[in-house]
């Protein structure tokens, strides 16, 4: 086979290329002193610029020391750590409890200024005089009862238990339904319970069935009223958190304040 045909034979390319690895691998590989930093291509151990050995050695023990240094520096900082951690774990606990007795030691006071604001207070009105009208009694009593809690509002302010400055009381009748609202011009209701609100202000509020309004800025009371005895009796209520809200706890209107028998 002359050249020609041995170079378009693929077979020969192959053989040749296989030769060229082999002889690559086997080759002396170029390194570096590690004194000098020349270049070595011989396979001597020595290097043929300076002599220094071309194997690097480290000194047995040189390695490991800051190892070890490092060791013993970190058992130390766990042993300093140790008690500095437990005794953070103990403040944070004591801290828990803490917070969880003087939470206890709020709602109980929240709960005793509740029931106390909450006391039902009573007073009389002056009673059907001969010939009056069983209505406009009504109206009267309700008027005195009004003038009646916005003193007591007044008393609760100066005391401090109560904010703001109390301009009067406005009290409708309650629930705001047909049958209560009849039941209001009926002589024959004998009791009849009103939503009061003491005010520190008035505002505009949304007209309804063509009607202007007036809202009150202030504070709820309940308030029942027996017509035939002309006495009566109301409770400051703590109005319950709307959504989102929250307070420590709430307590109920006492019972003399609470849905009189019939619609009122």
């Amino acid at each position: 086979m002359n050249g020609q045909q041995q170079q378009d034979d693929p077979w020969a390319k192959a053989r040749a290329a296989q030769r060229d690895d082999v002889a690559a691998v086997l080759a002396p590989r170029v390194r570096h002193c590690p004194s000098c930093g020349a270049e070595q291509r011989a396979a001597g151990r020595l290097c043929t610029n300076c002599g220094a050995d071309m194997t690097a050695r480290f000194e047995r023990g040189r390695s490991r020391r800051p190892l070890l240094f490092a060791a013993v520096v970190a058992v130390l900082l766990a042993a300093i750590a140790l008690p500095f951690i437990a005794s953070w774990r103990d403040d944070a606990a004591e801290e828990r409890a803490r917070d969880a007795a003087a939470q206890k030691e709020r709602i109980a006071a929240e709960k005793v200024r509740q029931e106390r604001d909450a006391k039902p207070v009573r007073a009389k009105g002056l009673a059907l005089a001969a010939g009056e009208d069983p209505i406009a009694h009504r109206e009267r009593l309700v008027a005195a009862a009004q003038d009646r809690i916005t003193e007591d509002a007044r008393a609760r302010v100066a005391a401090g238990t109560l904010d703001g400055d109390i301009k009067g009381t406005e009290c409708g009748p309650y629930p705001r339904t047909e049958a209560r609202r009849l039941a209001e011009q009926d002589p024959a209701t004998r009791l009849a319970r009103y939503d009061c609100v003491a005010y520190t202000s008035k505002f505009d509020a949304p007209g309804a069935n063509g009607k202007k309004r007036t809202g009150l800025f202030g504070h709820p009371f309940w308030l029942v009223v027996d017509f035939d005895t002309s006495r009566m009796v109301w409770c400051k209520v703590t109005p319950r958190a709307g959504e989102g809200g929250s307070v420590l706890i709430t307590v109920p209107v006492p019972a003399p304040c609470r849905d009189p028998e019939g619609p009122g």
